[in-house]
Formats: C-alpha cells, sequence, structure tokens
C-alpha cells in the first residue's frame, strides 16, 4: 500500500528524533576505575569520590568495583591533541612517537564503545519504534510492508545531520549517517531512495565549502580513519576526491599538506613504517603523497 506524504514526513522527522537521541545518549560510557586511579581521586577530590561510592552503592549493577562515566564526545574531542604532534613529528625517533600511538590507541577504544553504544540503542529503538508505527496503521485499517522514501522525504534527515555538522560536531554528524543506514533500518524495510542521495559525500562537501570548518573536517577525516580502525576511511576518498575536483575551499596542495603533517595517515596511505618515512626527505614524501592522492582519486 502506497504511504501518503505526509506520514512518510513524519515517519523521516520521528526517525531522525530517534537516531539524535541515540547518539545523545551513547555518549555516557562505564568506565571502572583501577585502584591507583580511584586512590587518586579520593586524595584530589574526596567529595567526588563519595559520590561515585553512593552512586555505586545505590546501582542494582555494582559488582564492588568502583566506575566513573565517561563522556565519550568529550573524551573523543581529545582527537584535537594530535595537534600538538604536527610541526616536529618527523624530526623524532620510533620511540619518542609512543605518545602518539598511546592517545589513538585510546581514542579508538572510546570510539568503538561510544558507536557500539549508539548502534545498540538506535537498533533497539527503532524496532520498538516500527513495532507501534504498525500496530497504529494496522488498526487504522492499513498493512504496510514497504516505506519507500523519496528524496523530498529524507531532505528532513539530510538537515538533521548537517546541523551537527554546521555546529562543528562532525563525530555526531557522520554517526547520524552510519546509524541511518543501519541494517537494522533497511530489514524493517525503510527505503532510502536508491539514487541520488549521497548523505555522506554532501556532509564532507558542505563541510569544505565552510570558511570556518574545511581545515578542521579534512583533519578529522584523515584522523579517523585510523581513530575507526578502517570503519569510517571510506571518508578519505570522498575527501581527496571534491579537493583535488576543486569542488570546495580546500585545495588539493592544502591537503597534501595536512597529510604531510599527519605522520600515521602518511604510514598508511604509503603503507611504509615510520622509520623508512623519517629517512626520506620533505620533497621525497611530499611526491608520493601527491601520487598517492592522485591515484584514490581516479579510484574513486
Amino acid at each position: 500500500m502506497q504511504v501518503s506524504l505526509e506520514v512518510r514526513k513524519k515517519l523521516a522527522t520521528l526517525i531522525g528524533s530517534i537516531i539524535s537521541r541515540c547518539i545523545r545518549e551513547a555518549r555516557m560510557i562505564p568506565y571502572i576505575l583501577t585502584q591507583e586511579e580511584a586512590v587518586n581521586i579520593l586524595v584530589e577530590d574526596p567529595n567526588q569520590f563519595e559520590k561515585m561510592l553512593r552512586e555505586e552503592l545505590d546501582s542494582d549493577v555494582s559488582e564492588g568495583d568502583l566506575t566513573l562515566k565517561l563522556d565519550a564526545l568529550i573524551e573523543l574531542g581529545k582527537i584535537q591533541s594530535l595537534d600538538q604532534f604536527e610541526s616536529s613529528s618527523w624530526m623524532k625517533s620510533d620511540n619518542e612517537i609512543s605518545p602518539i600511538l598511546d592517545l589513538i590507541n585510546q581514542l579508538s577504544r572510546t570510539f568503538a564503545v561510544y558507536l557500539g553504544n549508539a548502534s545498540t540503542l538506535f537498533d533497539k529503538s527503532f524496532e520498538d519504534f516500527m513495532g507501534r508505527f504498525r500496530d497504529s496503521m494496522q488498526r487504522a485499517g492499513m498493512i504496510i510492508k514497504t516505506v519507500d522514501f523519496t528524496l523530498d522525504d529524507v531532505s528532513v534527515l539530510e538537515e538533521d545531520a548537517k546541523s551537527y555538522l554546521m555546529a562543528g560536531e562532525f563525530l555526531q554528524a557522520f554517526a547520524f549517517d552510519r546509524l541511518l543506514t543501519s541494517q537494522v533500518l533497511i530489514k524493517q524495510v525503510v527505503n532510502l531512495p536508491a539514487h541520488g542521495f549521497t548523505l555522506r559525500e554532501n556532509l564532507v562537501k558542505s563541510g569544505l565549502n565552510h570558511p570556518d570548518l574545511y581545515l578542521k573536517l579534512s583533519k578529522f577525516v584523515l584522523r579517523m580513519s585510523y581513530v575507526s580502525h578502517g570503519a569510517w576511511e571510506d571518508l578519505f576518498p570522498i575527501l581527496a576526491k571534491l579537493t583535488c575536483g576543486k569542488q570546495v575551499q580546500c585545495s588539493s596542495s592544502q591537503l597534501v599538506g595536512l597529510i604531510e603533517r599527519d605522520v600515521i595517515f602518511s604510514c598508511n596511505l604509503l603503507q611504509k613504517s615510520y622509520t623508512e618515512l623519517r629517512a626520506w626527505s620533505p620533497a621525497q614524501r611530499r611526491s608520493a603523497i601527491e601520487s598517492s592522492l592522485e591515484n584514490t582519486v581516479n579510484k574513486a
């Protein structure tokens, strides 16, 4: 049965609100403190320690460990701390780049938990919602097997995702995109447009055309390719294609410069170890990056 425009619009709006709620609720992650960390909190902030202890005692799932709820989005905001390693990273020894790797490992763990939380919350929330939606439609005498969204319908969802992007909340913007393409949503037969709906690319393009965002977004895309352990590496070909195609404010020379300063991304892109690339001259590294960038664009 064909679903009316009004019902599709309301459904799209509700899906957007569910995704936004799950993104928001997924951010608090329980973290079990080590004995040393607990003692440090007790010494430095006895009031906080007492509050945490009360919360632990009141918890139904307490196993005797002291837990602290981390805000995943604040923790993942530390990705900007990688800026401190940019200027002289190629001058460091192998041992001296270990703080970079430690921070990346920390970010990767937090990212995996955050995205896992958001996905789990969304899958359950969406299944519950679709069950109620079908029941209400059935009571109205309508049996729905599929709901096919048009490009106009999904424009509501794109605006929701872009609102995060324009606020500089890149993680939430692309998490919104990932949840929108979850298998649960597809299995529940809410069909996104087969052609013309390229939310991921539209988000990257919008950010790269914003004077205050394009450099920050470019760095974010590079870093998330390895912080996500490759799960979000598909953003880089989009970035490369738009940048080298001169469709956005960020120029190809700027992108090459950002890649040069990011030692981890450079190693991944060129498939060389840090030791190998450190022995190259800046001109050799830049030439290799330019060549790899061109290959990425051609493949994209």
